[in-house]
């Protein structure tokens, strides 16, 4: 996935809690910044304003993704 500055996506919320296991829980976020394969991510609301280096491969999915996914499949917020 190619994930530029300014990009939403979705953060396996593993990183934001000290966790080396994968959760099944993603936390939509803002792309601040792209170093190889860190990427500078910032948490949106309604979550606190954290923002952390990562590794890409905590990235799940594009947040606009799992929205169209969701609308398709009739589950909506």
């Amino acid at each position: 996935m190619d994930i530029q500055k300014g990009d939403r996506v979705l953060v396996n919320v593993a990183p934001f809690i000290g966790s080396i296991m994968r959760s099944e829980e993603s936390i939509p976020c803002t792309v601040l910044d792209v170093d190889g394969i860190q990427i500078h991510v910032r948490a949106e609301p309604p979550y606190r304003g954290v923002s952390l280096w990562i590794l890409s491969s905590w990235v799940d999915g594009r947040a606009q993704q799992k929205q169209e996914l969701m609308s398709a499949l009739g589950m909506a917020d």
